[in-house]
């Protein structure tokens, strides 16, 4: 095949590579060529891992404000407690994508499992709105879930 000829469908002959000839005469196969080895990996900032160690904390301080909000304006103003409810899920989410750092869901993780460990203990008074979240045992559930995942990751 020289580079005049052309192929069906406009396709033009782009110049020479490794070729194949196949068992007919007139029959190139062009054949994928493997990588040299694996992509090379980069190595994490220790200031993305603070970032996410930061928004995991933040995230999940906002997710159970949001859900304890949820519930509560669940009985009065059903769409505000269903939008809240969904903010909540959305910021769990978030941070269980761990795309800045494994640290993020491992911290959100912790201080859940953290949070309803000293709620059980009465270590401390917690805010009316938190109440119902942690009554309903869900922190120790997300925690464990987060906790795992991020130890998944790595």
């Amino acid at each position: 095949m020289t580079p005049q000829d052309d192929f069906l469908g406009g396709l033009h002959y782009d110049g020479a590579r490794d070729v194949q000839v196949g068992p007919q005469t007139g029959i190139v196969r062009y054949y994928p060529v493997e990588p040299s080895g694996p992509p090379p990996r980069r190595r994490t900032s220790p200031w993305w891992h603070l970032l996410g160690v930061l928004l995991g904390a933040l995230g999940i301080g906002v997710a159970a404000f949001a859900w304890g909000y949820g519930i509560d304006q669940f009985d009065e103003v059903r769409v505000r407690g269903l939008v809240a409810m969904g903010l909540a899920g959305l910021v769990v989410g978030l941070v269980t994508l761990g795309r800045l750092s494994p640290a993020a869901p491992l911290t959100a993780g912790g201080l859940s499992l953290a949070g309803a460990v000293a709620y059980e203990l009465s270590a401390f008074r917690v805010l009316p709105v938190l109440r119902m979240v942690f009554e309903s045992g869900v922190p120790v559930g997300v925690g464990v879930l987060l906790i795992v995942l991020a130890f998944r990751r790595r």
